[in-house]
């Protein structure tokens, strides 16, 4: 049986040790809350969870398991529905607005339909993230 290797936490200025992880738990918990800040739709907290699925339950009750349809897509029976933002949190939708039941396929299709959209538009990759504290930004000469 192997066993993973006791190392230190990769974070500068720690000096805790690590088992088979790279941050020690006080770090991982600090990295993950400055993520959450960073991108809060990403991090779906259980209430936004419980919100999705009131919707595609209430949906349930109302219609069945029948999807709406997308676009060119007719309305069709699906039992794998989810729910989606009515307008995307990529385009500058609210994380928490109106949300609709779709299948998943259906969602998928306007997913990647969206992402062409803006990638048309600004086909420039985001802008990399800076994370180590130590970095002297520019140097004068």
């Amino acid at each position: 049986m192997t066993r993973s290797l006791i190392r230190a936490c990769l974070a500068r200025g720690c000096n805790n040790v690590v088992r088979g992880k790279t941050y020690c738990h006080d770090c991982q918990r600090t990295r993950d809350r400055v993520k959450a800040t960073r991108r809060p739709d990403l991090h779906n907290d259980a209430r936004e969870r419980e919100r999705r699925r009131r919707a595609v339950a209430d949906h349930r009750a109302i219609v069945g398991d029948w999807c709406p349809g997308w676009e060119g897509r007719p309305a069709h029976p699906s039992a794998d529905l989810t729910a989606d933002h009515v307008r995307e949190v990529a385009k500058g939708g609210s994380p928490y607005g109106p949300l609709v039941v779709r299948c998943r396929s259906c969602n998928a299709a306007k997913a990647a339909a969206v992402l062409t959209r803006i990638m048309a538009t600004d086909p420039s990759p985001a802008a990399p993230l800076i994370t180590h504290d130590d970095d002297p930004g520019p140097v004068a000469k």
